[in-house]
């Protein structure tokens, strides 16, 4: 299976983003953005407002909400400076 990740960088922080075939256009776009119509920007703000975060040992990640964004974010770190966004939604 072919992988592609986008990634944005900020001062300290790198935020990786996998990418889907989009097939309207026929391009890969964010996963986020396909399936939830969120751009990686309002993710990566959401990461930075957390209000609320819990580990989900089941599936091994962290499921976090920002209520100034009104977005739950579901994430990992790859290392203490790459964080990869597994999905963003919101309710």
């Amino acid at each position: 299976m072919f992988k592609v990740y986008e990634i944005h960088e900020l001062t300290e922080l790198k935020f990786k983003f996998k990418l889907d075939l989009n097939p309207a256009t026929n391009e890969y776009a964010p996963h986020i953005f396909i399936r939830h119509l969120i751009e990686p920007e309002e993710a990566i703000a959401a990461f930075l407002n957390i209000s609320y975060k819990s580990w989900n040992q089941v599936y091994k990640r962290w499921e976090a909400y920002s209520k100034t964004d009104d977005l739950h974010i579901f994430y990992n770190f790859i290392n203490k400076k790459t964080v990869m966004i597994i999905t963003a939604f919101r309710v």
